[in-house]
């Protein structure tokens, strides 16, 4: 068995703001840098900058419509790994972890 690295996978994930983004784009669907800035009550600067990163790591997939760059979760791994990630904390962090809200 081959071990990668998942050093910089779980750096990006890392980030607070990256992660709302992902969370927001999951739920909400596909939307352009101004209507996250807005939604997550940031600034464009600092969620341009975080798309980038995810980009960068294939978490999200860009479309362009018009002038705009429309973002969306990748569907393909992203979701499912969400999906994983839902299951394992309803199952094992709402008991248990003190930090669960």
């Amino acid at each position: 068995m081959r071990y990668l690295s998942f050093d910089h996978f779980f750096t990006v994930l890392g980030n607070k703001q990256r992660v709302k983004i992902l969370q927001l784009l999951d739920r909400h669907g596909p939307m352009s840098v101004m209507s996250i800035a807005k939604r997550l009550q940031a600034e464009q600067s600092a969620v341009s900058h975080s798309l980038r990163q995810l980009l960068a790591c294939h978490f999200v997939v860009v479309n362009q419509s018009g002038k705009e760059r429309i973002y969306a979760i990748n569907e393909d791994t992203v979701r499912p790994i969400f999906d994983l990630i839902e299951q394992h904390v309803k199952k094992n962090c709402a008991k248990d972890c003190g930090h669960w809200q």
